[in-house]
């Protein structure tokens, strides 16, 4: 690995551990979280994991699954889907739409545990961190071209779709968990991640605000794999 690379390591494993961070958790992806929060801080190729870490010693798998029920599940205190950040229901198909489409570009049609909308929170986010592996592997093989091509797939996907609604689900979850360490570490650390990839980049992005209410088409469930791309997105 080149030195040219081994911070692109680093945002990729940030991205998978914020993915499954917000996926259904399970012994398996709590235990690959605790993991890659253990590495990144070590490498320090990442913000303050001290919060996360803690928290995350100190809460259980069923504590964790119940917080979020509580979040995203039922009555959804907050939505973990773009398309509820869409107040156009036309607009809102078309967005999901495109984001399936970028998945399918790469074979990324992953069928993994999470078997959740394209469009939710751990699905782009294991995007993200596809795309970056994928760069990465392009730049050691020295095929510079596929490299570009990569970077500049995650650039557009950062400024059409998760630069637009994360900073508002990051903010969202933050403020629902003030008594709850765990999600909260983990919504910090998202928005202050893709703040700093997001200014890196020079994208800037209108937030979208959460959209009140939901449509049937948000009870509708597709596969993806943000708990089991890394089988699965290759």
């Amino acid at each position: 690995m080149t030195t040219a690379t081994s911070g692109g390591v680093g945002l990729a494993a940030l991205w998978r551990l914020l993915s499954l961070g917000f996926t259904a958790p399970t012994p398996e992806t709590v235990a690959e979280v605790e993991a890659l929060a253990a590495g990144l801080a070590e490498a320090e190729a990442a913000g303050d994991l001290g919060d996360l870490r803690s928290a995350l010693c100190e809460c259980g798998v069923d504590e964790l699954a119940a917080e979020y029920q509580r979040l995203f599940g039922g009555a959804v205190l907050v939505p973990p889907y773009e398309g509820s950040y869409e107040a156009d229901p036309i607009r809102q198909g078309r967005e999901l739409a495109d984001v399936a489409a970028f998945y399918r570009a790469f074979g990324a049609e992953a069928h993994g545990p999470a078997a959740e909308r394209p469009d939710h929170v751990g699905c782009e986010l294991e995007f993200l961190a596809f795309l970056e592996l994928r760069r990465i592997a392009a730049l050691e093989e020295g095929v510079e071209h596929a490299a570009d091509v990569d970077d500049h797939v995650a650039a557009t996907f950062l400024q059409d779709h998760a630069g637009r609604w994360l900073p508002t689900f990051f903010a969202d979850v933050h403020a629902a968990c003030a008594d709850k360490p765990v999600y909260r570490a983990l919504a910090a650390l998202g928005a202050a991640a893709l703040d700093a990839e997001l200014e890196r980049r020079g994208i800037t992005c209108t937030p979208l605000p959460r959209r009140r209410g939901r449509l049937a088409v948000e009870r509708d469930r597709f596969d993806c794999g943000a708990a089991g791309a890394s089988e699965s997105l290759d």
